[in-house]
């Protein structure tokens, strides 16, 4: 939007439509509301498991290839021209950074963290080691998730599109994020066998 709109004026808030930040906001407000810690981290390690098995299947050139895609919806356009190793390193990132907001959140750390965009920005010579590394996040993740329970708290931290979310709605951005690129590997895999 144009003319001193929000998007116009913080660069963050511009990296996707703001009509698809409104409905991926309510969206992930009604997941973590509806659906159970449990549930929702069944369907966290499907996506990241599968995108791990999407990436064993190919060859280490393969991996690297920096492949360009058209744009969907829940990813900014400076992520359309990624490999599948810088994309499992984002999620590595990513992944790795929830658990810790989690964790500080669920146990009333007034821990301080910032957590910004360019933190969790893939590595250019990202390589297959990340498939391994994913698979650790996975489960380090799963076993302070699985230990909190509830995941029940009084303390929220800001996201950068969703403003202050509690430990369940960081824990939904984690399971959505996950399929969306996960998604993202399938479309890149799509053009690399095209």
């Amino acid at each position: 939007m144009r003319g001193g709109a929000p998007d116009d004026l913080d660069p963050l808030r511009a990296l996707i439509p703001w009509h698809e930040r409104r409905a991926a906001d309510l969206g992930l407000r009604l997941y973590a509301s509806f659906v159970s810690p449990a549930a929702i981290l069944r369907a966290f390690r499907r996506d990241a498991l599968q995108a791990r098995t999407l990436a064993q299947g190919l060859s280490e050139e393969q991996g690297r290839a920096r492949i360009r895609i058209a744009r969907f919806p829940g990813i900014e356009d400076s992520s359309r021209d990624w490999s599948v190793y810088m994309t499992l390193d984002h999620l590595v990132m990513v992944n790795t950074a929830v658990m810790v907001l989690i964790h500080a959140i669920c146990t009333d750390h007034n821990h301080g963290a910032e957590i910004g965009l360019e933190d969790v920005r893939p590595h250019d010579d990202a390589g297959p080691d990340r498939i391994t590394a994913l698979e650790a996040a996975v489960e380090r993740y799963t076993d302070v998730v699985q230990r909190l329970g509830s995941l029940r708290s009084r303390e929220r931290h800001p996201h950068p599109w969703f403003g202050p979310l509690n430990a369940r709605q960081w824990h939904a951005v984690a399971a959505i994020h996950n399929r969306t690129h996960r998604a993202q590997i399938e479309k890149i895999l799509r053009r690399l066998r095209a």
